[in-house]
């Protein structure tokens, strides 16, 4: 959908929020949201939990109906792939199987598809149980698999619900270099986390989610500030202390 209006701003940015409204029952769960994704950034959006963050993304891509405002994208509604917050694979079969599956699905060229997927595969270090049951994957492991399935769609727009849920540290650092790399190559990704470190790590700009309201959006001068401290100050519910020095 393209608002004539907007047009000038697919210059800049690849999806504009307007005014987004959503109420689930009596609860207002989305409550008059409005930013802009620039094109080939990472943009975060962090909050505690209930803050509207996953019904957020879900009207982002049309899974949900919202009550009121639009969303705008510069390639099209349909130049989206997302990781959302649960796992979506075939247990019984194995992860190069399940990669095998979806490629029915994305339309691609079979030789470039196969070649990507070994790619990520290998970066994201799954190789040594590619050809295991998922059914025997760790959290993580199924985490890293549907991603790299989410990835194989090839899209412009990347939307990434809590990609380092479950994942070990030293898995954090493949995907942190593995989103720092799709950047580089031109994608824009919208990424949502608890894990305040990695976000403030890798994002370019980071907008703070309270009760469904955007409380701050700010541009991440990566190591300028305390994003956790920031964080606490923002949502008011931990007192922070700063540490004496002896």
């Amino acid at each position: 959908m393209v608002c004539e209006e907007s047009v000038t701003e697919f210059e800049t940015n690849a999806v504009v929020i307007n005014g987004l409204q959503k109420s689930l029952g009596e609860k207002t769960v989305i409550n008059g949201i409005s930013f802009s994704i620039p094109h080939n950034t990472i943009y975060s959006i962090i909050g505690p939990n209930g803050a509207g963050k996953t019904t957020l993304i879900r009207l982002i891509l049309k899974l949900l109906n919202k009550d009121e405002g639009a969303v705008y994208y510069a390639h099209g509604e349909d130049k989206l792939a997302a990781l959302l917050e649960n796992d979506y694979l075939y247990e019984t079969k194995t992860g190069w199987e399940n990669i095998m599956f979806f490629h029915g699905y994305f339309n691609s060229e079979e030789k470039e598809y196969i070649i990507q997927a070994k790619k990520y595969v290998k970066q994201l270090q799954l190789d040594t149980a590619i050809d295991c049951k998922v059914a025997t994957y760790s959290k993580g492991m199924k985490r890293k698999l549907s991603l790299i399935i989410v990835l194989l769609r090839n899209m412009p727009v990347l939307i990434l619900d809590e990609p380092t849920s479950g994942i070990d540290p030293v898995s954090r650092v493949l995907i942190r270099n593995l989103l720092s790399q799709l950047k580089k190559d031109g994608k824009t990704i919208l990424l949502t986390s608890h894990d305040l470190s990695e976000i403030e790590k890798c994002s370019d700009y980071i907008s703070i989610l309270k009760e469904g309201k955007i409380i701050e959006t700010f541009c991440n001068d990566k190591g300028a500030i305390d994003l956790e401290e920031r964080f606490l100050k923002l949502i008011g519910e931990v007192e922070v202390e700063n540490e004496k020095q002896y």
